[in-house]
């Protein structure tokens, strides 16, 4: 596998985990906070802050540290950052919920303590892989494009089916520790295609030389 099918799959990948995490927080709550629209405007509102933050980020560290290794280890912090959250988030939205404070408060604090590092760092993904696979200012555009495109259908399934199956069949802690071993996996597969590509390179200077 090539390393650009590589950074396919991660960012496909982590766009199915990013947007199935937003369906679970939205569960997740409504036990303390019910399921209206102050809830989902917490949740939206964050995870819209979190990746506008980790986009920029994102865009910052591609610039300084354009490695397939350095992408890989985000995502392992990612991974490693949806622990405490499968662990304790029953206990932390109980804790908010004793404040009693309103529910748009408590719905909103809620979710910035559990999700808003975890979403961030998912943000840096993209910006990064173009980084990654762009080699030329003439080609970024198209690149960027798809890699974008293949972010947000992995986003479609990771909500429908999130949504429509996986939570009914697993509940939501499975679904959390589901979400932390993908992403390890994924994280995974792009050290493997970015180690073995640059060994072909390798190889071949040698070889040509």
């Amino acid at each position: 596998m090539s390393r650009t099918c590589g950074v396919a799959v991660t960012v496909f990948g982590c766009g199915w985990v990013l947007m199935g995490l937003e369906i679970v927080g939205g569960r997740m709550l409504s036990p303390d906070f019910g399921s209206g629209v102050w809830v989902w405007g917490s949740v939206i509102s964050v995870f819209l802050a979190a990746l506008s933050i980790g986009y920029f980020v994102g865009g910052l560290l591609s610039q300084r540290f354009p490695y397939g290794f350095c992408l890989a280890l985000i995502i392992i912090m990612a991974a490693i950052s949806i622990v405490p959250v499968a662990i304790w988030h029953r206990a932390a939205s109980g804790w908010f919920a004793e404040l009693d404070l309103h529910e748009r408060w408590g719905s909103l604090f809620t979710t910035i303590a559990l999700f808003f590092f975890p979403i961030m760092l998912l943000g840096i993904v993209s910006p990064y892989a173009v980084r990654l696979v762009t080699q030329d200012v003439a080609s970024v555009g198209i690149k960027a494009g798809t890699l974008y495109a293949i972010s947000t259908i992995g986003s479609f399934f990771g909500c429908l089916l999130t949504s429509f199956y996986f939570i009914l069949w697993m509940g939501i802690q499975r679904i959390l520790f589901l979400s932390v071993g993908a992403l390890l996996l994924i994280a995974l597969l792009l050290l493997t295609t970015w180690y073995a590509q640059g060994m072909k390179k390798k190889e071949v200077f040698t070889h040509g030389t």
